[in-house]
């Protein structure tokens, strides 16, 4: 019985610690690409050729979009500024991502 309740107690607390890191996450779009892209499950971009982020995870590998987060993202569009993310900022965009690709 104490381990169900201990289990349990840890399952809670990762679900909680997932759930602040997804909504890191959306705050950091918010600040760096909301102007541009659309950062919701539903929604167009405020400018139409930035595709929505709900698209950008589904497009790259995930391996392969941690590294041009981390490294700077490079666009073909000359008004899109190159940023680049710590390691801490990237794991918690890709848990938002990844949260809207499920439709949460």
């Amino acid at each position: 019985m104490a381990f169900s309740v201990l289990l349990l107690a840890s399952l809670l607390a990762t679900a909680a610690r997932a759930a602040d890191r997804s909504a890191q996450g959306k705050a950091i779009l918010q600040e760096h690409c909301a102007r541009c892209h659309a950062i919701e499950s539903v929604g167009s971009s405020p400018l139409a050729s930035a595709p929505p982020m709900r698209y950008i995870y589904g497009r790259y590998a995930t391996r392969e979009l941690q590294e041009e987060l981390s490294e700077g993202m490079v666009s073909k569009h000359k008004a899109m500024p190159q940023m680049s993310f710590s390691d801490e900022d990237v794991a918690s965009i890709l848990a938002y991502l990844y949260d809207l690709s499920r439709g949460k």
